[in-house]
């Protein structure tokens, strides 16, 4: 068989310049042209006699590659029947599918539908999404729902507003500071249970339970500012799903920089401490004393419960050490980085000038135009691929940050074809399931991110 192979003829059909790695099916286009190892690959099986086997759905989700997720889109580009090969090369799917109706840049992400509206894709129902278990051990509920363990300070932090406001602890700060505590903590305030269907018309997602605009996988919310000017909120932040927070962050995003985090303390006491604080100097009356009141309480249970309030402990100074990059949003990524420095090389542009690139995309005016314009980024995505087939993890985590922290839907393909592949190869599964399902219902600024409301 071996032999019959070696002995035939090459064929002599013109090389389409895509080879195997071409998408598109038109029937004239296959027959005029050689797609390289895929007709060898064809050629055997007629040798043979017989189709190539069809692996099952479990075996192929065993076996995902690289390749598998820099092309996954491929399937559902729409192919033209032209049989000139001017298409867009291969892992450029989505250029001109992907268009916006309108232009949109990083300083005004599409927002789907518009305020007030149903989106299709709130009130379609994916039958690939399980409903999480609601075990009684509520620990394990919210492991369950938000596929991360909370910390010590977070059970905590509810007891101590508890002790506040023993009706209704998630409002035991709006008084003084105007922030109520959310995500995770309704759980614990049992405000999930008997809802089975929030206002948009389906189950609520709590991977998207107060997870806005720009918020990475990484960036858990569990305080909201009542300000919905600012968006201002607070929450975990944390390198690996699996292992503890880093830090306590903040962010703005009605605020410019939207997509801006910042660090907040070790725990949740610090950054109540350090919010109360700097609310004390611009109050007077009744709102000062009550807020005297509020640091003297937090100070207190910080010291019962051993825990730091300084903005910046050893531990935070520690991990900084291990940041290879700040990223856009600038929290920064840390990846295992090994002796010989295998796990991370840097994306080869400065940030200003990934910036401008993203910006000449976004801004584009025409298909065409903006085909042009992802040329560029395209390079960086093959680059990626290089560094994930030599171990350097990182950079693809780098460039899918920062293009998700850049905020134009435009990027989405290019956004899903880097990030759930990053997370799955360093290990963080979860997040690789957040960012997928952030992406699919990624809320704008004036959009309702509360999936328990009806």
């Amino acid at each position: 068989m071996a032999a019959i192979a070696k002995n035939k003829k090459p064929s002599k059909k013109p090389a389409c310049k895509y080879g195997s790695k071409c998408y598109r099916k038109n029937p004239q286009h296959i027959q005029n042209y050689s797609h390289l190892d895929e007709d060898e690959n064809n050629d055997m099986n007629e040798i043979e006699g017989k189709a190539r086997p069809v692996k099952t759905s479990r075996e192929t989700k065993q076996k995902r590659t690289i390749n598998d997720f820099f092309s996954k889109s491929k399937q559902s580009h729409e192919v033209s029947d032209s049989d000139e090969d001017t298409g867009p090369p291969p892992g450029k799917k989505g250029k001109s599918e992907h268009l916006s109706k309108t232009n949109i840049s990083e300083d005004e992400p599409d927002t789907g539908d518009g305020e007030g509206e149903k989106s299709s894709l709130d009130t379609e129902e994916d039958e690939t999404e399980v409903a999480p278990n609601s075990p009684e051990d509520v620990k394990q509920s919210i492991k369950d729902k938000y596929l991360v363990e909370m910390p010590a300070d977070f059970y905590q932090f509810w007891d101590f507003c508890k002790s506040l406001k023993p009706g209704n602890p998630s409002s035991a700060l709006e008084k003084t500071l105007n922030v109520s505590l959310v995500g995770p903590f309704d759980i614990l305030g049992k405000k999930h249970k008997l809802i089975t269907k929030n206002k948009h018309g389906r189950r609520p997602n709590f991977l998207l339970h107060y997870r806005y605009y720009y918020d990475p996988p990484e960036f858990q919310t569990v305080l909201i500012s009542k300000d919905d000017s600012s968006k201002f909120h607070l929450g975990y932040y944390r390198d690996d799903p699996k292992e503890a927070p880093v830090f306590v962050a903040s962010s703005s995003p009605g605020e410019s920089p939207k997509e801006k985090i910042y660090q907040c303390g070790e725990n949740l006491f610090a950054a109540l401490h350090d919010l109360a604080c700097r609310k004390l100097k611009s109050s007077s009356g009744e709102t000062k004393q009550n807020l005297e009141q509020l640091i003297k309480s937090v100070k207190e249970a910080a010291e019962k419960y051993d825990l730091p309030l300084a903005m910046s402990t050893r531990r935070i100074k520690d991990r900084q050490k291990k940041v290879v990059s700040p990223t856009f949003h600038g929290a920064g990524i840390v990846v295992p980085v090994d002796a010989n420095d295998v796990g991370y090389r840097p994306v080869p542009e400065t940030p200003a000038a990934l910036r401008g690139m993203l910006k000449k995309i976004a801004d584009s005016k025409t298909d065409a135009e903006r085909d042009k314009s992802l040329d560029p980024l395209q390079e960086l995505i093959t680059l990626v691929q290089f560094a994930n087939d030599e171990c350097d993890y990182g950079e693809g985590l780098e460039l899918g940050l920062d293009l998700f922290s850049y905020g134009s839907s435009v990027l989405h393909p290019q956004i899903s074809s880097l990030l759930p592949l990053a997370y799955q190869l360093l290990n963080r599964q979860e997040f690789s399931r957040i960012i997928e399902a952030h992406l699919k219902r990624r809320r704008g600024l004036t959009e309702c991110v509360d999936e328990l409301a009806v």
